[in-house]
Formats: structure tokens, C-alpha cells, sequence
């Protein structure tokens, strides 16, 4: 698993029961946490461009 990869890492700390939560969403995604928190993120980016320019939404797959 893992290897080289062009993207940024982003550090977060969180409550313990968040940090399980999410474990728990990911393994039911068959996803790492990491996964999902990236498309988390990206959904809420995507939210606050349509609020902030609704012209120009742009959709990273």
C-alpha cells in the first residue's frame, strides 16, 4: 500500500470518538481515513466556491 504521490499532507488533531468514527466510516467504505477526509474536504471546498462565486464551481475528481 502507499507509495509516491504528488499531493500535500494536511495535519489535524481531533477528539478520540471523532478519530473512531471515522475508522469506522472509512472500513465501511472499504477507504482509508485519509481518503475520506480528503472527500470530505473537497465537498466542503466545493460547497463554499458555490456559495463564494456560484459562475465558477469547480468539480476535482
Amino acid at each position: 500500500m502507499g507509495g509516491k504521490t504528488e499531493l500535500d499532507r494536511v495535519v489535524a488533531y481531533i477528539p478520540p470518538e471523532w478519530k473512531q468514527e471515522l475508522e469506522a466510516w472509512a472500513e465501511a467504505e472499504e477507504r482509508s481515513v485519509s481518503w475520506l477526509v480528503a472527500k470530505l474536504i473537497d465537498k466542503a471546498l466545493q460547497e463554499r466556491r458555490s456559495q463564494h462565486n456560484p459562475s465558477k464551481v469547480v468539480n476535482m475528481r
